[in-house]
């Protein structure tokens, strides 16, 4: 049986395994966005910390994921954030109930 690109199961094309890999890292990643979206939907205490990580690599992928990355640091990373954070994963629920109270 011929195989497309005339060889078998494509094993002749260059680079193959090189975008094997890059296809193998680029889903991992992805399931780490997916872990990070459940975790922060949860609540999680580790979550931020994940998602200022992933922040920090979205950086790299120019010009989408760079601006993706500059809001997630810029939402996640100050201290403010991480306090607010932090009681929202330890379930207080009233923690802006003072600013639309009347």
């Amino acid at each position: 049986m011929v195989w497309p690109f005339g060889g078998r199961w494509g094993m002749d094309i260059p680079f193959l395994g090189g975008l094997f890999s890059v296809g193998i890292f680029l889903g991992l990643f992805g399931v780490l966005h997916l872990v990070l979206a459940w975790g922060l939907f949860e609540r999680a205490p580790w979550a931020r910390m994940l998602g200022l990580v992933i922040g920090f690599l979205a950086l790299l992928r120019f010009p989408l994921g760079t601006a993706l990355g500059i809001y997630t640091l810029w939402v996640l990373l100050p201290e403010e954030s991480g306090r607010e954070y932090d009681r929202l994963a330890q379930g207080d629920v009233r923690m802006n109930s003072e600013a639309v109270s009347p």
